[in-house]
């Protein structure tokens, strides 16, 4: 066996390979990088030859390697500031520098994409022409007239009243070749129009007729036994009642993925003073931050209400995981209060404090991941064959899942990337700083109180 049989433009060396499936480690490996791919993974003391002279070496001694984080519900058109048009550049930036290299977006539209456009976001980023995580994508939201997403994003949102609009209106979202659709299905307890369950239903199916999966927005436990009865793919908040068994028992035997986004609920319970920006925040951000004294919910009274559903919410994570329903790692990235990067960080922290076990902690935001969006042929483990996207702690994640805060470098793509320049770029004053949105932003999500 020669170097050309297994090439390498990247050695990470003498690493501990976390093996996130079966939940160990694999001690002093040396993990070869070539055209974005690992090529080979051997024991450090019985490699057979060095690597490639031109190799870049990173040292990886008293290091753990992981495959890259994914996080399941992001919103990359914002930056925890619905009222902002954020760039998603930086956005994306943000992602890749907490060890975040694939993302699901759930509905772009509303954001700032300079060089880019709303429905060629997806292909612009994984064609590599902007820097980012790989991503799957929405591209659009289902709702009822003046419902959730259309009080958030207006116009971009499709709107469906009647059987007629069912076809049109997924005709309009699957024009852009989404890799989901998405359908919310939630009144926000009388506050707000909803869809019938009868539109739902019909959504599914056509949904389904044309190949794509459809992921549910809901809130309650009326809202989730409707989605699942309708054959939603995947329910894409977590649910602020407790959970019956039947119900857990239906989404078990049904396939059905959960996307339990409890560090965007947590976020929206805490007052502005406890709400932290992550150190390398872009300058929009900063500003709105800085501008708001209290926060939207403390403004609207509503505090109190999040922090019931976030309780609930947490309360139902191993309810879940104990009967057997596929829970994976997603944060709500980008919305109120909720940052890109840090948040899967926080969501992951708050699956520990719940007594799940780091082992199976990461493993919902790597491998169950990959699994649950089709993507385990290429992500998802550090194993020989699959695309490089790499973390590199220094940490052991299998004793706190903390350590993913401790990140020494990430490799996109085969790439190292360079992470105080990233951090430069997201920090970089702008000229003129992105459009505010003048008009109150309406973000009700899961309130139990009429928005006011």
């Amino acid at each position: 066996m020669t170097a050309a049989d297994h090439p390498a433009d990247l050695v990470v060396r003498d690493v501990t390979v976390v093996d996130v499936e079966a939940g160990v480690h694999r001690p002093a490996r040396d993990v070869w990088v070539a055209d974005g791919r690992i090529t080979r993974i051997v024991p450090t003391a019985g490699a057979d030859e060095p690597p490639p002279a031109h190799a870049r070496i990173v040292e990886g001694a008293g290091r753990y390697l992981i495959p890259g984080l994914f996080d399941c519900h992001v919103h990359i058109a914002f930056n925890g500031f619905l009222g902002v048009e954020s760039d998603f550049r930086r956005t994306l930036k943000q992602m890749l520098v907490h060890g975040v290299t694939q993302a699901v977006d759930f509905f772009t539209a509303g954001g700032h994409f300079p060089g880019s456009a709303a429905d060629r976001v997806r292909d612009d980023v994984n064609a590599g022409r902007f820097l980012g995580p790989w991503l799957l994508t929405s591209y659009g939201c289902l709702n009822a007239p003046g419902g959730f997403c259309s009080c958030s994003v207006g116009d971009a949102a499709s709107v469906v009243v009647t059987m007629d609009d069912v076809r049109e209106q997924i005709d309009r979202i699957t024009a852009a070749n989404p890799d989901f659709v998405k359908i919310v299905y939630d009144d926000v307890f009388g506050t707000l129009p909803n869809l019938t369950p009868d539109l739902l239903a019909a959504l599914i199916d056509e949904a389904h007729r044309r190949g794509y999966r459809a992921a549910v927005h809901i809130a309650t436990v009326d809202d989730a036994s409707v989605a699942v009865d309708c054959g939603a793919d995947i329910i894409g908040h977590g649910v602020i009642e407790p959970m019956p068994p039947e119900l857990l028992a239906r989404m078990a035997d049904a396939g059905t993925i959960l996307i339990p986004t409890l560090a965007s609920y947590e976020s929206r319970s805490l007052p502005r003073w406890r709400i932290a920006l992550p150190p390398a925040a872009p300058p929009d951000s900063v500003a709105q931050y800085q501008r708001q004294r209290k926060s939207i919910y403390e403004i609207k009274e509503q505090i109190d209400d999040y922090a019931e559903a976030y309780r609930q919410a947490c309360a139902n994570l191993n309810p879940l995981l104990d009967a057997g329903v596929t829970v994976v790692a997603g944060s709500d990235a980008g919305t109120w209060y909720t940052f890109p990067g840090d948040a899967l960080h926080r969501e992951l922290a708050i699956y520990a404090e719940q007594a799940v076990a780091p082992a199976r902690v990461l493993r919902m935001a790597t491998i169950d991941a990959a699994r649950a969006f089709h993507l385990a042929d290429r992500f998802g483990t550090v194993t020989e064959g699959k695309e490089a996207n790499l973390v590199l702690l220094g940490a052991d994640p299998l004793a706190d899942i903390a350590a993913v805060r401790e990140i020494d470098a990430v490799v996109l793509r085969g790439r190292l990337l360079d992470l105080d320049a990233l951090r430069a770029d997201i920090t970089e004053p702008y000229e003129t700083l992105p459009t505010e949105v003048d008009e109150e932003v309406c973000s009700p999500h899961h309130l139990r109180t009429s928005v006011h």
